[in-house]
């Protein structure tokens, strides 16, 4: 008879362990995917921002442009610092390309490799 309690005791016990493992198994893996859902929603915020950073990166340095030009054309160093970094490192364009264009040839300053007409 003891023989008997004790296995269906030990079977019990046995059936709670295998049970909560299985339950922690579970657990893990719906935190895992609850952590995966968070992080793919925080990278994508986070492109975002990057997005509207290098956007507004461009927008100042376009306008600082266009300051220089309009207040200080004889500036040539400083502006073609400007220029290179605007048209060549951040891909910028709009309407700048053409007032550059006509600053270049108004001064005489041949074509930088770096500037390219057809953005």
């Amino acid at each position: 008879m003891e023989t008997i309690i004790v296995a269906i005791l030990g079977s019990g016990a046995l059936s709670a362990l295998i049970s909560g493992i299985f339950n922690m198994i579970n657990n893990s893996k719906s935190r895992r995917r609850e952590v995966s859902d968070q992080l793919a929603i925080m990278n994508a915020r986070l492109d975002k921002i990057e997005k509207n950073q290098a956007t507004s990166e461009k927008d100042e340095l376009r306008t600082q442009l266009l300051m220089m030009l309009a207040d200080y054309p004889d500036e040539v160093s400083e502006i073609m610092k400007l220029a290179e970094h605007y048209f060549a490192d951040l891909d910028g364009n709009w309407y700048l390309s053409s007032l550059f264009e006509k600053w270049l040839q108004a001064n005489s300053i041949v074509t930088p490799k770096w500037f390219r007409k057809d953005r």
